[in-house]
């Protein structure tokens, strides 16, 4: 599973680049338009895998961060004036998501901290 996750953020990435890259530069958005559902398709994908390791994503900082990151894509559709600046926070909080430290990425908004055993 793990290397199934690793393949689809790597394609997520990817086809995120070439989609936010494109942007930047000011592209039509027909010829960009095949990365933007890639990077649709990829993110459904991920948290597909997201939901099947851990149910309870949703409501933990990794979750959270995923809902953040949605909520500015629909911004995208509903400001499309704020294109860039919203992919640059869409960028960003992508990189905190993926990157945070592992007691803020399962703290969770209904349970707390996360408790874990400790080894004798």
């Amino acid at each position: 599973m793990r290397w199934l996750n690793i393949a689809a953020r790597t394609l997520h990435v990817a086809f995120a680049a070439a989609l936010f890259g494109g942007f930047v530069l000011t592209v039509p958005f027909v010829r960009l338009e095949p990365y933007h559902w890639l990077a649709i398709v990829s993110g459904i994908v991920l948290i597909a895998l997201e939901w099947l390791t851990d149910c309870r994503w949703w409501h933990r900082g990794k979750g959270l961060l995923i809902w953040l990151h949605l909520g500015l894509c629909l911004l995208i559709h509903l400001l499309p004036q704020f294109t860039v600046p919203l992919l640059w926070l869409i960028l960003i909080s992508g990189c905190i998501g993926s990157h945070m430290p592992r007691r803020f990425r399962h703290w969770s908004m209904r349970d707390g901290w996360e408790q874990r055993e400790k080894s004798g």
